[in-house]
């Protein structure tokens, strides 16, 4: 289901013309991809290193790996990106820092290396719905002192739709 899930996704995002790799890289704002198909809801959030970590570079000492481990800890529970109006359950989870330290990255990387790379921080949720979903409530902001507005663009089972939530406007709402 899980690969299910991320074609769907990928599919019902590209009809749409999103793409988030072409969108433009921003230190304190990031991108949230919804895609809902029945009782089958996945988020994308796209936030800039810069904004995730306090840096882009690669993990240059052991606080720099401290700060992704715990990162990458705190992404496992969906709560601390998303707070969802309806009743979800957590079906799996995904984040770009798993491997971000790995001597082998870090090489492959620092040999690749350009002086204007921007990193971002990935992390996909999915769920299973047994409610109608009505909207959301971004929680990430609390995380990321320096992330200040999220591009939303969504494809629901009530129709597809886009807006801009901030740090001091964190919902996002839909009627089914």
């Amino acid at each position: 289901m899980k690969t299910f899930t991320k074609r769907l996704s990928v599919a019902l995002l590209l009809s749409m013309g999103f793409s988030a790799h072409a969108q433009k890289h921003v230190h304190g704002e990031g991108e949230l991809l919804i895609a809902q198909e029945g009782s089958v809801l996945q988020m994308q959030f796209i936030i800039p290193a810069a904004d995730a970590l306090g840096f882009e570079h690669q993990a240059a000492n052991s606080a720099d790996k401290n700060a992704i481990d715990v990162l990458a800890q705190q992404l496992k529970n969906s709560s601390h990106a998303i707070d969802i109006k309806g009743q979800c359950i957590l079906q799996s989870t995904e984040n770009s820092l798993a491997h971000s330290h790995s001597e082998h990255d870090e090489h492959d990387e620092h040999d690749e290396h350009d002086e204007h790379d921007h990193h971002n921080v990935e992390a996909t949720y999915n769920f299973n719905c047994k409610t109608p979903v009505l909207g959301f409530s971004v929680t990430l902001f609390k995380l990321m002192p320096s992330l200040n507005a999220l591009n939303v663009q969504w494809i629901s089972n009530t129709g597809q739709s886009s807006t801009e939530v901030t740090r001091n406007n964190p919902v996002i709402s839909w009627q089914s």
